[in-house]
């Protein structure tokens, strides 16, 4: 591949960090500029000491923090007037290239040749740019008199809304002079894939961390044993084998129903007898039949409060078993779909707003606009991004066919009609087969099919807020 001029000026730039993809089927990609050399490896909460060590030219060691310090990916965390905890990412400027032998993708916090300005950094009502954006550190939660959309730990992610109801409480918290509240949209998910692609230099975030995407949702997995007013649910040993402790769970007469229980924490997992064990659990007693079902949930947020590092699992970065932290920011991928808004999708057409302002579900006029490429017909692991040099920002699947360790190694969703945006996947997106669940789950994992009415267990959002 004959290397870009821009590749060969910007390769040693210390003000710009890029990544360089060949596109071959690996997914591994080569640093440039300020972050060459670099290898990043996420920690785990078991090994402190050695979380997420960097090797650098390969002369010296520092640890994540020690070299991200006043650089691209320091990220300081905020609390509003609200008690919603943000991450403040600062203005950062972007760069994409696609040309026919590679792919490239830049940034910097200051302007560059070819750079744009990705819109989460604009004030459309003032004309000005803005010096941060702030990215809800938890997954969306409710608030406690349930009229909006919060960033809060210690409580359990807002599921089973439509990506209406979403933005309707995100933007509840605009009110007594506060402006600039809104849910996840386009523009900040595509500074955090590019920012993610830079730092570590992959197409497959999973091969980093796999998040908390083998979690349990099936119908098979059903109660053992009729009990009353107990904190425990009777399984077969193969089922609790599945389940680990510190997840989260529910049990309904129907999968994802909670009819039983729901957001319950797993505490113990003991023997009952030679073929079952008891999966113990917090919160009030229940009455459990036989028959009735068990399956995860989302985690419930603030778990990294006992992790040692900004980028680091629990335990392990490839069991799927839990959740992680990227930067600061809980659960990036995995664990609950997150709605994504600023785009609407007619008949695999996509078309994307800029303003926040103006976003609206079904609209496919301005000041929507449509994008230069058609989205693929096709489900399947995604091999080729679709690219509009005019809205970089909005890059989704149009070509599938290979597996999960290739390419962009995640799946992609489709279907026909008048379609919203979900990105991320969920708890069981590498555990089953079925709606929600193929293939695993990663950053790149778009799922395309769902109406503006959808509403799941699965499905959830996070909390954006614009310094308006």
């Amino acid at each position: 591949m004959t290397k870009s001029k821009f590749i060969l000026a910007h390769r040693k730039d210390p003000f710009i960090y890029g990544a360089v993809w060949d596109k071959g089927s690996s997914p591994v990609l080569t640093k440039a500029g300020a972050i060459a050399g670099v290898t990043i490896a996420p920690g785990v909460d078991t090994t402190p000491g050695t979380a997420q060590i960097i090797n650098v030219n390969g002369t010296h060691n520092l640890t994540y923090d020690q070299y991200m310090k006043n650089r691209l990916f320091d990220w300081d965390e905020v609390t509003d007037t609200y008690g919603n905890v943000f991450v403040r990412i600062p203005k950062t400027y972007l760069k994409k290239v696609d040309a026919a032998g590679n792919k490239e993708w830049y940034a910097s916090l200051a302007p560059f040749s070819g750079s744009y300005l990705p819109k989460c950094f604009w004030d459309f009502t003032n004309s000005k740019e803005l010096d941060y954006v702030l990215v809800g550190k938890y997954p969306a939660s409710l608030s406690s008199d349930t009229t909006k959309l919060e960033s809060k730990a210690n409580v359990f992610p807002l599921v089973s809304k439509t990506i209406v109801d979403f933005r309707t409480l995100a933007q509840a918290n605009n009110t007594g002079g506060l402006l600039g509240y809104q849910q996840l949209d386009i523009h900040v998910v595509d500074l955090l894939q590019t920012l993610f692609i830079i730092q570590n230099a992959t197409l497959n975030s999973q091969s980093k961390c796999a998040g908390f995407t083998t979690g349990q949702y099936s119908a098979t997995h059903v109660a053992a044993v009729t009990e009353s007013a107990v904190n425990r649910i009777i399984v077969a040993n193969a089922t609790a084998a599945l389940y680990e402790v510190g997840q989260t769970i529910g049990i309904g007469t129907s999968v994802g129903g909670n009819e039983i229980a729901a957001n319950r924490i797993i505490t113990a997992i003991d023997t009952y007898d030679a073929s079952n064990k008891a999966i113990s659990f917090d919160g009030a007693a229940v009455t459990v039949t036989a028959t009735n079902i068990l399956y995860n949930l989302a985690y419930k947020n603030g778990f990294s409060s006992a992790l040692t590092s900004k980028f680091a699992s629990k335990s392990s970065l490839s069991s799927g078993k839990h959740s992680f932290i990227w930067n600061g920011i809980e659960s990036l991928y995995g664990n609950i779909w997150q709605c994504v808004d600023g785009i609407n999708i007619n008949e695999r057409q996509a078309w994307v707003c800029e303003n926040a302002a103006d976003y609206a579900s079904n609209v496919f006029a301005s000041p929507y606009l449509q994008l230069s490429y058609i989205n693929g017909s096709t489900n399947g692991c995604t091999k080729e991004m679709g690219y509009d040099g005019t809205y970089p920002y909005a890059v989704f699947p149009t070509t599938v066919g290979e597996d999960a360790a290739t390419y962009y190694a995640d799946y992609y969703y489709q279907t026909t009609g008048q379609r919203v945006a979900f990105v991320g996947g969920c708890w069981f997106s590498g555990a089953s087969a079925g709606l929600f669940s193929d293939a695993g789950a990663g950053l790149f994992y778009w799922y395309l099919g769902g109406s503006s009415s959808l509403a799941s267990v699965p499905l959830g959002s996070r909390l954006l807020k614009k310094p308006l």
